[in-house]
């Protein structure tokens, strides 16, 4: 899937945003998020494996402490929610910007900077255009009432620094700054014309799990068609109804949960994040190493 294709249904949604209601923009959200948005981090267990495939002797070792990462960071998030955010705000940054960019900045001295600076610019932009809906989340998940913070001007502000990041490194963009300028505005765009659930939406699968899934496929060393899709899918789903089953269940337990509901599910979110990103940074490090495809099994 090329990034023609990913112009194309982005133009969809904003056209179909203008004829469509919240609850319905609600729904196609939840739909996006639990079937692609939640596949391309469901393949972490066989991505680790492959990362450990010279070394088989320390996998479950590894494995284990993947998952203690994640119990670990679930407590910090929970109990130390303001800083949970922000470390789950600069980490996720980061995540995005290596997924859009890595192709581009791989041999970048400031890359990390560049990349986590993309994804705060993502970031920003969605909350400046809901500005409420974001108070309102983080306040029920943090108890952080960030009220008054001038989202607007913090946006400017990051394009502006994201820009001038990218003139300053024109050897690795050339004409595509261009590009990458258009894309930002075509953000903007749906940022500003849907509501905030199908805003993340659309910028979380559209343009990041997708590409995941291609980049992960390429990473364990398979070409990309039909079979290495389905390949994927079922190496992958049992994982996935797992993570699916875990969010159904926090919400069935909701009356019982009552409040505190918004911080498990914050909690639980920056858990599965954490050790995934890490993950994927190691192993883009391999896939920018030369190695041979295989046909799709």
């Amino acid at each position: 899937m090329n990034k023609n294709f990913n112009i194309i249904i982005t133009a969809f949604v904003i056209w179909i945003s203008l004829y469509t209601n919240a609850q319905i923009e609600l729904l196609a959200s939840g739909i996006f998020v639990l079937s692609l948005g939640l596949m391309h981090g469901s393949n972490d267990i066989n991505l680790l494996q492959e990362l450990l495939i010279k070394n088989k002797t320390q996998k479950w070792i590894l494995i284990g402490l993947y998952i203690s990462l994640g119990a670990t960071v679930f407590m910090l998030s929970f109990y130390w929610r303001v800083l949970g955010l922000i470390v789950f705000m600069l980490f996720s940054s980061y995540h995005f910007g290596e997924q859009h960019l890595h192709n581009k900045l791989s041999a970048s001295k400031t890359k990390a900077i560049d990349f986590t600076l993309y994804g705060l610019v993502i970031f920003s932009m969605m909350f400046a255009t809901h500005q409420s809906d974001v108070q309102f989340l983080i306040l029920q998940m943090t108890g952080w009432n960030i009220t008054g913070i001038p989202l607007n001007l913090i946006t400017l502000y990051l394009v502006g620094l994201l820009i001038l990041s990218w003139i300053r490194q024109y050897k690795f963009f050339k004409r595509e700054i261009f590009e990458e300028i258009f894309y930002l505005l075509m953000f903007y765009v749906v940022f500003f014309n849907t509501e905030l659930p199908l805003s993340f939406a659309v910028y979380f699968v559209i343009w990041h799990a997708i590409p995941s899934i291609k980049d992960q496929i390429l990473i364990e060393g398979y070409a990309l068609n039909y079979k290495s899709a389905l390949r994927y899918f079922k190496q992958s789903y049992l994982y996935w109804l797992v993570s699916v089953f875990g969010i159904f269940l926090l919400a069935k337990v909701y009356d019982y949960i009552g409040n505190g509901l918004f911080p498990i599910l914050f909690a639980a979110l920056v858990a599965i994040t954490f050790p995934h990103i890490i993950l994927i940074t190691r192993l883009f490090q391999k896939l920018n190493q030369p190695q041979n495809t295989k046909e799709g099994r």
